[in-house]
């Protein structure tokens, strides 16, 4: 954790840390995000299957408890995520438009790669709630509310459960920011906002709803959104397939007290010179806490 993390020295949008009142909304880095590289290869993705590859990019992306699971071909827990449907481009637009407004404060809270394994796992929760509501509601014969009951090859497609994780995310980030509503055009906070919609994706899924496929992937990645935005831990080894974060943990530890020992101010340290700043200014410190300060800064920039 650098200097700039600290609670009592954070602004007041807060997005780095733990959730706050009042905070700000859009907060927008330089340069392409990788939210917004998720939001190109979405667009991208659908003009290839709308025009030179239709149905082939469907026939292989989609997913299907048939073919995920009963043919193993696995990697259509994410490709669906990125296929929309090709008869309306208003399921895209809203999935991106929800992209553009609620990603950038969840990927500033988790930084890039851990956006992106966030973004993908929780599609992947909508995928697995979607095949485990398909598969009870085709094995049990029972008519119970919530469950699905299409056949094994009915498919999946959109990047509808990801968004949703993301909506909640924000929810638990910043739950008293406003946002305006579009329809209808009124004020809300993102809390009620975001659960609202969860709240109503429930509704319609136990409501038997046209698109109960769909209400289920939304729920499941809401429930995985609430719950790893909570514990962003496990999403470090979400692309180190071959490794191990706690091993790298324990050597960016080893490293950090290397460092310390050849005159690196310590976190303690630099946790008690910023807690004197907040209670009594900066013109409290004296000269040695100072360049203990100023050091301390210029090792966090060196190692971003």
């Amino acid at each position: 954790m650098g200097i700039h993390d600290r609670d009592y020295n954070r602004t007041s949008s807060g997005f780095g840390g733990p959730p706050q009142s009042g905070q700000g909304m859009l907060v927008r880095s330089p340069g392409w995000s990788v939210n917004t590289w998720v939001i190109v290869i979405n667009i991208a993705g659908h003009l290839l299957a709308v025009t030179v590859l239709m149905p082939a990019l469907y026939n292989i992306g989609s997913l299907t408890v048939h073919d995920a699971f009963q043919r193993l071909e696995v990697w259509r827990l994410i490709t669906f995520q990125f296929l929309h449907s090709p008869a309306s481009i208003w399921h895209l637009g809203m999935n991106m438009f929800g992209l553009w407004i609620f990603g950038p404060m969840v990927e500033q809270y988790l930084g890039g790669k851990k956006y992106l394994a966030f973004y993908l796992i929780c599609g992947l929760c909508g995928g697995l709630l979607f095949s485990i509501l398909t598969v009870l509601g085709n094995t049990t014969g029972a008519n119970i509310p919530g469950l699905l009951s299409n056949d094994f090859n009915m498919p999946l497609i959109g990047a509808s459960a990801g968004v949703f994780g993301v909506i909640v995310a924000c929810a638990y980030i910043a739950p008293n920011t406003t946002v305006q509503l579009l329809f209808p055009p009124i004020p809300m906070k993102l809390k009620f906002f975001a659960y609202g919609y969860v709240g109503l994706a429930v509704f319609q899924l136990l409501a038997g709803s046209n698109n109960a496929g769909g209400e289920a992937a939304h729920l499941g990645g809401a429930i995985g959104g609430y719950y790893f935005i909570r514990n962003s831990h496990h999403l470090l080894d979400f692309f180190d397939v071959f490794g191990d974060s706690r091993g790298k943990s324990a050597s960016n530890r080893s490293r950090k007290s290397t460092k310390a020992k050849r005159g690196t101010p310590s976190e303690a340290e630099v946790d008690r010179i910023l807690a004197k700043v907040a209670t009594s200014g900066i013109g409290s410190l004296t000269d040695k806490e100072k360049q203990t300060l100023n050091k301390a800064s210029k090792e966090q920039q060196h190692r971003r």
